[in-house]
Parts: structure tokens; sequence; C-alpha cells
């Protein structure tokens, strides 16, 4: 992206930020990838990325498309039950052992290997 500020003042406003934010997300979308934005004058330049304020806008979430958001939360949602699922099933076959149960049994009905069943 390349724009100029005619009267040679090429610090960015905060127009120009949210407008740098909206094309990241919109290339994202789009699979074209915004790779700087230069602000010209008849004597100087100010680019986004030399500057750092572009890491920070790729980073924003402020214009993130809303179908981007929802798969984000399923994929962490995923995660987590997958996780509390995980730790529930290892307290279910240590209680198992603790009970007595054959080590067999518990790795059949768990799904963990034996060397994890021992190792509870």
């Amino acid at each position: 992206m390349v724009h100029n500020h005619p009267g040679g003042k090429v610090t960015p406003s905060y127009e120009d930020q949210d407008l740098t934010d909206h094309f990241i997300q919109a290339g994202k979308f789009l699979k074209v990838e915004v790779i700087d934005h230069l602000i010209i004058s008849d004597e100087t330049y100010y680019s986004f990325v030399d500057s750092g304020i572009f890491k920070k806008l790729q980073a924003s979430e402020r214009w993130i498309l809303p179908y981007k958001l929802k798969e984000r939360y399923r994929n962490e949602g995923k995660n987590e039950g997958i996780q509390l699922g995980e730790k529930r099933v290892r307290e279910m076959a240590k209680a198992m052992k603790q009970k007595e149960i054959s080590i067999a049994i518990i790795a059949e009905t768990s799904g963990l290997s034996i060397e994890e069943i021992k190792g509870l």
C-alpha cells in the first residue's frame, strides 16, 4: 500500500493505521498479502514495517472477519474439551487401578496404554 501526504508530514494518522488494519484483514481473506504501507511526500517516506506498527496491526483483531473468530473459538473449545477429556480418562483409570481392576481391562476401557496405566 502506498499513498502520499502532500503537506510533507508523513506520520501516519489514526485513519491511516485503521485503513491498514482493514486491508491486512481483507488481504488475509483474499489471500493477497499486504507487505507494507508507505506514506510518501516529496522529501521523505514512512514505512509501517520499518516503524514496527505493521507487526502490531497484523496481530490486531479489530477488523478480524467473524468467521475467523468463530473458527478460532471452535478450535479453542475443542482443544479445551480434549484436554479435559484426557484428564478425566486418567482420573477414571487411576480410580479403577486403586480398586485393583485388571490393567488390561483398564487399558481396554480407557484407551490408555499399559505403560501409562502403570505410571498412574
